[in-house]
């Protein structure tokens, strides 16, 4: 064997003489191919005026001294043309391009350095199958490169979440995004399970709401938005009843899943006409005992009231007496969340309520009355009125 395996560097056989020129001869195509970088890949012809050390990767279709020499490296020593044929694996440094190649498969291509694609990337910590980008530093930057820069979070639909959140001990504290639908919502949490919304944005029209409400920045307490019903014919009715000092009283006929059916002409007792579609009154069964009650509504498309729970009404019978009058409180509780869903388009807490007051058909002026009580039927806060009230009252805005 009179050379080595890879580099195909000749050995000194054994008496030889001159042993320094097979010496000088590996020593040169060491110089060569060790740490190898070429001026140019692709390279057809010799260069005219080549300098000592110069390499090139010679490229397909090569004439002159490069004839039938493609893929080779070809190095100018001691004034004339060394060739040496790469192996499988060899690297190459571009000079003329600033890149790496690599000899694979019978030809030179480039080396990929980046990490496109990659399945995971940690910085400084372990990245896993959720956090597949995981960095623990101090600070991150995102900067520009020479204008803008845009930071895009994409989901799979509508019904999935786009969000950033914000967490202490890994346990979540705020989040702002697209959380399952199109509104950007901003929600905060004391302990990662329970949330409040704090800001919601219509996706469709831009308007912004805030269901938790608005404090004052100096007292802390919380600031209250007079709502404007939308113009409409008229402003809905939310009582209108015959008050007395003495209850009015209905006989129940039937009772069917959540309908109720009373006596002929009874309901116009406890739901003037202008209350349909607009409130929901307490009802108060006075023959069980202890008296049993029910939130009911009379639609337009209904000839009895409709409750809200049928398990609320499912012990009362027929001959029952009903009355609307609350018989400890002597006040009747109405909930206005039907008008809220239809004119306001959503029910939520108000603190007050703004109604104008009906006199003998004449309107006599108007009232902000204070609602703290949460209805145990829907989200609206509820409105008393006295058992003996004989004015009508219609509903012009809410406080929320």
């Amino acid at each position: 064997m009179d050379q080595t395996s890879n580099l195909k560097l000749p050995y000194i056989a054994p008496s030889q003489a001159q042993k320094h020129v097979t010496h000088n001869e590996a020593i040169r195509a060491l110089d060569a191919l060790v740490q190898l970088s070429v001026q140019g890949r692709d390279v057809t012809e010799p260069p005219a005026d080549p300098q000592e050390g110069d390499r090139y990767l010679i490229g397909p279709g090569a004439s002159g001294h490069f004839a039938d020499k493609a893929n080779q490296i070809a190095a100018w020593q001691d004034g004339a043309w060394a060739f040496f044929e790469p192996l499988e694996g060899w690297h190459a440094w571009i000079a003329a391009e600033r890149n790496f190649v690599v000899f694979n498969m019978g030809e030179w291509s480039e080396v990929s350095a980046g990490t496109n694609p990659v399945s995971a990337v940690g910085i400084d910590t372990i990245a896993d199958d959720t956090n597949r980008l995981a960095l623990k530093s101090p600070a991150s930057l995102f900067d520009h490169a020479g204008t803008s820069h845009q930071l895009k979070i994409n989901k799979a639909d509508d019904n999935q979440a786009a969000s950033l959140l914000f967490q202490s001990n890994y346990q979540g504290r705020a989040e702002m995004g697209t959380m399952w639908g199109r509104d950007f919502r901003i929600k905060t949490s004391a302990d990662g399970n329970n949330w409040h919304d704090v800001m919601v944005a219509d996706s469709a029209t831009g308007l912004a709401r805030f269901p938790s409400g608005i404090t004052h920045a100096a007292t802390g307490k919380k600031q209250s938005a007079l709502i404007f019903l939308p113009a409409a014919e008229t402003d809905p009715t939310i009582y209108q009843m015959a008050g007395s000092s003495t209850p009015a009283t209905a006989r129940l006929i039937s009772v069917a899943a959540d309908i109720i059916t009373l006596g002929t002409n009874a309901a116009v007792l406890f739901f003037g006409s202008g209350l349909r579609e607009a409130a929901m009154v307490r009802l108060w069964n006075t023959s069980k005992s202890p008296v049993q009650s029910a939130w009911a509504k009379w639609d337009t498309s209904l000839s009895g009231l409709q409750v809200s729970n049928a398990d609320h009404v499912k012990q009362w019978s027929a001959g029952d007496t009903i009355q609307i009058v609350d018989p400890v409180n002597k006040n009747i509780a109405v909930d206005i969340s039907p008008m809220m869903q239809k004119r306001l388009g959503g029910v939520f807490a108000q603190d007050c309520a703004l109604l104008s007051i009906i006199n003998n058909g004449s309107n006599i002026g108007s009232l902000i009355v204070p609602c703290r009580d949460l209805s145990p039927v829907s989200s609206a806060n509820l409105i008393y009125f006295r058992s003996d009230e004989q004015r009508v009252f219609n509903v012009t805005g809410v406080y929320g």
